[in-house]
This record gives structure tokens, C-alpha cells and sequence, in this order.
């Protein structure tokens, strides 16, 4: 029922099937339809009309005859099953929609759907298409974490479970892509072509599906299920062909979502606002003094009134006095932070030589105001480079030296500061991003990564004058090279996380495997040494078999634990008539099933022969009612030696504190830096058990450079041996004009200088 416009939804679990069933209930699930087989199918249409353009533009480059003829045949297979794909495609993702409300899974069952097959071996072509899909759908998770989040709760709440896995969720970008995946199935050609469609997929489809969820969260508010749930006021790229549908028909039901103003560039804020805040905080900055100010270490810099008089400096005339610094930066070659920022007031210096604009005593000429504004927003750019702690100290020498060239584009080009997609900026960005995860191994080679940044800011530096399109190809070539190891930094990665649980569920079979095994000899502390024998050298690796395979709910495992039971049982003695008739009758059964799991486990026959001509004796001095038994020593004799029989020892002292929540707050994807033999090291958290406290850490190249638990972690922490790169997904530049505008805003709570 709906009350103050919210929804009433009891907690327990019973009433899922009523509540499901609800009629106000039912007219939101419908229109969520609705919106799902609207959206879905133009967001495929995006995606074709692209893929001719992609094969056609990967055949036209070909290096051979037979890879251009494999693009031609692919792009007509692929016309040829469009329809099929994009029906199968939406009839799959309506079918999991319906599925999911008609029997809904609870959020502890949703747990073990995961990683039911990560001990089997895939082969290459299967393992390069896993990791394509893998990581679209966890980009698409990270970038859209707030509307699944949102998303989520609310299908929960619906449903009524406590939480809702983002995997469970019917339209989340796991069950989109594995749709698609299956909907590809209809075409077996090559794997590169495969790839290449995945890749639009994840451009065309998963770039934009933001736009369904918003859409799917607003109907669900405006329905009253959880609306105080805080939305993100802006909203996701609508697609072009979603976009034309509403403008075609705007009663349509996609309307609903509320427009859809951030598919436009003006999502981003405007070069004129960007620069008209900086230049206001700038000028109240000036006031306190404008010495600390790049700009007012020039003669003509400042903002006092006594200078409005001089004639001012040209935009022109300020890029011919950078050309001819810029080969200053060319030649000179810094290699530390120090040094970058001694040729910074060099630069300022002979920038005001160069321009004749007189002395700070005796100035000549000024600067004009917008001119100030850009060369003290580059030069405070910069200064965040220098500080920024993601960034090693010889790559900030390198980044260091491309100020001059973004200061001619900021002066060349307004928009560097208002556009996102600018090629400078995302250049920049990229270098920056890609000098994060490097670590100083000595090769300073042209092909490693510190070769290819260095090739980049010489290129800019030596070939750029006033055409900014250079931006756009150095950057190019360099996303190019850093595409290519970012790939095989996935397999990398992929190949050591599927070695670390395999071996952990190996741990945890052998573990479980043993308490099991031991719980019977403590049940039974006399057993014959004959069934010991065959549970310690057997039978242990047929349960361990069954763990591995199929799990502890499994039937192999079921049949596994009762032949133990029935082997217990047999070697009692039998005093009853009944028991012992019972006993002449399982024998064969029994001995049949233990052959059969050592058969399956290729256990040596020869062995086995003999185990089970001591266990006949066992199975004759039962059945006269006699005991044959010799006492296990110890308990661990059941098991093969070095099983432990409890989990591996936690460090001596595990303090509860800031340090251990945040070692334990860590997330996949989050980089650290920390102290090892008195050097830094940097790695990325590729994988944390949910069993045991164990996290590996990859370098770059997806290596594994270290494994530490959680309390290890916080131990560095807590001795400031340690520390997080923050922000890594936040480009360079968003991070940098952030922080200027955090800085310059401070400027107003400053007092003026004496």
C-alpha cells in the first residue's frame, strides 16, 4: 500500500510472492519493461551502425590479403545475422527481467553463484573473450556505481530481501553483457572479429546504458520506492538514437527520465565559466599579494592600478616568447622535482626578458588580464603535478616539462580548460595516469614505459608550434602502446588470481576434508588400522575430489561421507543375528562404491588390494562378533601428513583500530604504496580472499609483487610505512582544477601580507 507517497513493504521473506504480486507493484515492474524494450533495442542499433565502419576501417589497413578478406566476410556474416542477434539479445534480457520477479534470488543465495568453475581450465581463445567481457561489465559497475547502488536497493526492497547483489541485478551490466555473449553465440567467427564487437558493445551499449537506470530509478521514485535515496543531479549520456526516438515522438514513454542534458557538451562546464571563476579567485589572491602568483613574478604581472597605463603584451607576441623558450625545455633534460621547479623561475624570468617587459622595479610593459589569469592557472597546474604523491618524483621531472607547451595551448585555445576531450588535456591525463603504476626498475630504454613518455614530451616539445591537433596523434600513438600492455597486464593478472583460488579453494577442500574425516576418528577412537589406512591414504582425495568438483551440497560429496559412515559401521562388531545378516548383505555394495571412488581417483590397484584384504579380515572378525582393532596414536594420522586441521596462524596481535579499517576498507582497483627494504614499492590490488584475509597486490604489467593479509597492511599503516594513491580514476587535470579552485576559495578566510 502507499503511504505519504512511500511504499510499504513488510521485511520478512514470506510475503515475497504477495508483494510481487501487488497490483501497484506490478504497474512499476511494467514499466520498467517498458523502458528496458524500448531502450535496449536502439542502444544495438548504435552498435551496428558501427560495425561496418570498424571492419571496414581494420581491412582497409591490413597488412595482408587473407586478414582483409577475413574483416569482408565477417562484415557481411555479421549483416546477415543482425536480426537474429538483436533479438535474441533483447528476448534474453526481457526473459532474465521476467525471471527475476517471478522467482527472485535471495541475497545469501546469490553468493555462491560466483565462481563455480574457477578450478577449470579454459582454453586461450575462451580465456581472451572472458577478459574482454569481465572488463566491460566491471568498468560499466564502477562507472555506474551510484545508479546500480540506487538501482539495487529499490529491486530489493521489492523483492523483499535485505540486499541485492549488483550481479543479481536482471538489467545490470553482468547479465547485459553475458546476454550478449550468448546472443553471439549464433555467430562462431574469428576471435579478433569477436573482440572488435565486444569493444562496440561496450562503446555503444554499455557507454550509455547509464541512461536506462537513470530512467528505471526515476520511475521507481516517482512510484514511492525509496525516494530518498540521494539520485546524482547529473545525469548519464543519452544515445544519439534514444535521443532522435524522444525527439520523434515526445510523449513516448522514455520520456519519463527527464530529459537529457548530459548527453550534450554542455555537461561539461563552459571554458568561459571556468576561467571567469579562476579569474575572479585570481584577482582576490592578487589582493593579498601577487607575489605568490606565477604571473606576478613578471615586471608587468601584477594587477595595481599603476600599471593600467603600460602598453599591454599581446596573446601573439606571448607565443613567439614561448616558441623560443620551449627549446630551452627541449634541451635542458631535468631528472628531479627540484630541478623542474629552478627551470620554472628561469623560465619566468627569461619569459620576461624575452618580452622586454623592463624590470619589477622599472616595468615597461603588462600582461593583459586573461593572459595573467592562464599562465597562473598552468603554473599552479604544474604545481600539483609537482605535489601530487600518485606521481614518482623522475616522472614529474618528465610531465614537468611540458608546461610551456600547455601554456602556448591555453593561450592558443581556450576551451583546454573548459573541455574534458581537449587532445592536450586528455594527453596530459593519460601520461599522468600512466606514470602512476611505474616504478623505477633502471630501464630508462625507448620501449619501456619511462622511453615512451619521455618520446612523447620530446615529440610536443620539439615539433609543437600553434597546431594543437599534434596533441591529438602524439596521444594516439602513446594510448595505442599503453592499450597493448594494459592487455597483457589483464592476462597476466587473470592467469595469477586464477592460481591464488585455486589454491585457496585447494586449502579450504583440504581443510574441510580433514575436520570431516577427524570428526568421525574422535567419533570412533578405535578403528582398525586397515580402515585408517584406506581413509588416510583413499579416501581423503575421494572426498577432496567431490569438494573440489561439485561442492560440499553435491551428491559426489554426499556418497562420499555416507561410505565412510557405512565403512565405520561395518567394522563393528556384530553381536545381533540382524546385524549380522545386514553386514553379509552391504559388503559387496559397499566394497563396489570404495573401488569405485579409488578408481576414480586412479589410486594404485596393487594398493588397494591390499587395503582391502585387510579390510576383510576386518569384515570377518565382525561377523564373529570379535574386535580387530589398533589405536590411531594421534589424530592427524587420519589425514596425509601436512594437512592442517585448522586455519593458517593469524599474526601474534591484531589491534583494532583506524589502521585495520582501513587496510580492511581496501578495495579491488585501489593502488598503494608502501615501505619494503628500504624502497617504495607500488601495487595495485588485484584480489582479496573472502575466506582467509589474503590480498594480492600487481604491479603494471599485472605481476604479482606482493601478497599480504589485511593485518599486515594495517601493521604498515600504523608505522606511516604505507599509504593509498587517491583519486587514480580521477583524471589529472579534474583533480588538479579541483584543487585550485579548493586552494584559490581558502584565499578569502587569508589576511593580507604586512
Amino acid at each position: 500500500m502507499v503511504r505519504d507517497n512511500v511504499i510499504s513493504f513488510e521485511q520478512n521473506l514470506s510475503g515475497v510472492r504477495r508483494r510481487v504480486s501487488d497490483a501497484r507493484v506490478q504497474e512499476l515492474l511494467a514499466s520498467c519493461r517498458v523502458h528496458l524494450k524500448d531502450t535496449l533495442p536502439r542502444l544495438m542499433q548504435e552498435l551496428f551502425e558501427h560495425v561496418d565502419d570498424e571492419l571496414y576501417q581494420l581491412a582497409d589497413k591490413s597488412a595482408s590479403d587473407v586478414l582483409q578478406t577475413r574483416y569482408f566476410d565477417a562484415m557481411r556474416e555479421l549483416r546477415k545475422l543482425r536480426e537474429p542477434i538483436e533479438q535474441g539479445f533483447l528476448r534474453n534480457q526481457l526473459d532474465r527481467y521476467d525471471a527475476f520477479w517471478q522467482q527472485p534470488v535471495a541475497a545469501d543465495e546469490a553468493k555462491t553463484v560466483a565462481g563455480n568453475d574457477e578450478l577449470s581450465l579454459v582454453d586461450d581463445e575462451e580465456l581472451e573473450e572472458n577478459l574482454a567481457v569481465n572488463g566491460m561489465v566491471s568498468k560499466a559497475e564502477n562507472r555506474y556505481h551510484r545508479e546500480l547502488f540506487a538501482l539495487n536497493m529499490r529491486f530489493a526492497q521489492m523483492v523483499g530481501v535485505t540486499d541485492l547483489p549488483v550481479r543479481q541485478n536482471p538489467v545490470g551490466p553482468f547479465n547485459l553483457a553475458e546476454g550478449f555473449r550468448a546472443a553471439m553465440h549464433q555467430w562462431s567467427g574469428d576471435l579478433g572479429v569477436r573482440l572488435v564487437v565486444f569493444k562496440l558493445f561496450d562503446r555503444y551499449v554499455m557507454g550509455y546504458i547509464g541512461g536506462l537506470y537513470d530512467d528505471l530509478n526515476d520511475v521507481l521514485v516517482d512510484g514511492g520506492v525509496l525516494p530518498k535515496i540521494v539520485q546524482r543531479v547529473r545525469r548519464n549520456p543519452v544515445a544519439p538514437s534514444v535521443q532522435r526516438a524522444r525527439q520523434e515522438s515526445p510523449d513516448a514513454v522514455s520520456h519519463a527520465a527527464g530529459g537529457d542534458m548530459a548527453s550534450h557538451p554542455g555537461d561539461e562546464v563552459s571554458q568561459e565559466q571556468v576561467l571567469g571563476m579562476l579569474g575572479q579567485l585570481l584577482s582576490m589572491r592578487r589582493d593579498h599579494g601577487a607575489a605568490n602568483l606565477y604571473s606576478g613574478r613578471l615586471p608587468g604581472g601584477g594587477d595595481a592600478a599603476h600599471l593600467r597605463h603600460l602598453p599591454a603584451v599581446g596573446s601573439s607576441e606571448l607565443i613567439d616568447a614561448l616558441n623560443y623558450l620551449q627549446q630551452d625545455f627541449s634541451v635542458e633534460a631535468p631528472v628531479s622535482r627540484a630541478e623542474v621547479q629552478q627551470l620554472q623561475t628561469e623560465m619566468l624570468y627569461n619569459l620576461g626578458r624575452q618580452l622586454d617587459m623592463g624590470s619589477n622595479d622599472a616595468p615597461s610593459k603588462r600582461l593583459n588580464q586573461v593572459d595573467q589569469d592562464v599562465i597562473d592557472v598552468i603554473g599552479m597546474l604544474f604545481d600539483f603535478i609537482l605535489d601530487d604523491r600518485n606521481v614518482p618524483d623522475a616522472m614529474k621531472a618528465l610531465l614537468g616539462r611540458l608546461q610551456i607547451p600547455m601554456l602556448k595551448v591555453a593561450v592558443l585555445d581556450r576551451s583546454f580548460f573548459g573541455n574534458k576531450h581537449h587532445p592536450a588535456r586528455r594527453l596530459l591525463n593519460t601520461l599522468a595516469r600512466a606514470a602512476m603504476g611505474w616504478v623505477d626498475d633502471g630501464d630508462r630504454s625507448a620501449k619501456s614505459l619511462y622511453g615512451r613518455i619521455e618520446t612523447a614530451v620530446t615529440r610536443i616539445l620539439n615539433d609543437f608550434s600553434d597546431d594543437v591537433g599534434l596533441f591529438a596523434l602524439v596521444y594516439d600513438e602513446f594510448a595505442s602502446f599503453i592499450e597493448r600492455e594494459a592487455r597483457g597486464a589483464e592476462v597476466a593478472e587473470e592467469r595469477i588470481n586464477q592460481v591464488t583460488r585455486g589454491q585457496e579453494q585447494l586449502l579450504i577442500a583440504r581443510r574441510r576434508v580433514a575436520e570431516v574425516l577427524n570428526d568421525f576418528r574422535i567419533a570412533q577412537p578405535d578403528l582398525p588400522l586397515a580402515v585408517v589406512n584406506i581413509l588416510r591414504e583413499g579416501w581423503h582425495d575421494v572426498m577432496l575430489l567431490a569438494y573440489l568438483r561439485e561442492g560440499e551440497e553435491s551428491v559426489a560429496w554426499q556418497h562420499a561421507f555416507a561410505a565412510v559412515e557405512e565403512l565405520i559401521w561395518s567394522v563393528q562388531p556384530k553381536v545381533e543375528p540382524s546385524d549380522r545378516q545386514r553386514l553379509l548383505k552391504s559388503i559387496p555394495d559397499l566394497l563396489k562404491k570404495l573401488r569405485d571412488g579409488l578408481n576414480n581417483i586412479s589410486f594404485d590397484q596393487h594398493r588397494a588390494g591390499q587395503l582391502f584384504k585387510d579390510l576383510q579380515a576386518c569384515h570377518i572378525a565382525a561377523l564373529r562378533g570379535e574386535s580387530d582393532t589398533i589405536e590411531v596414536a594421534s589424530l592427524d594420522e587420519v589425514v596425509p601428513e601436512g594437512v592442517s586441521l585448522s586455519a593458517e596462524v593469524e599474526p601474534a596481535e591484531v589491534i583494532e583500530d583506524e589502521s585495520l579499517e582501513r587496510a580492511a576498507a581496501l578495495e579491488v582497483g585501489q593502488w598503494l604504496e608502501w615501505q619494503c627494504d628500504d624502497a617504495w614499492v607500488r601495487g595495485k590490488l588485484s584480489w582479496r580472499s573472502q575466506v582467509s584475509s589474503n590480498c594480492i597486490f600487481v604491479n603494471r604489467k599485472g605481476m604479482k609483487v606482493a601478497e599480504m593479509t589485511v593485518n599486515d597492511i594495517a601493521v604498515l599503516f600504523r608505522g606511516n610505512n604505507a599509504r593509498l594513491l587517491d583519486d587514480v580514476n580521477t583524471p589529472l587535470m579534474d583533480r588538479a582544477l579541483d584543487a585550485m579552485l579548493g586552494a584559490l576559495r581558502d584565499t578569502g578566510s587569508v589576511s593580507a601580507p604586512a
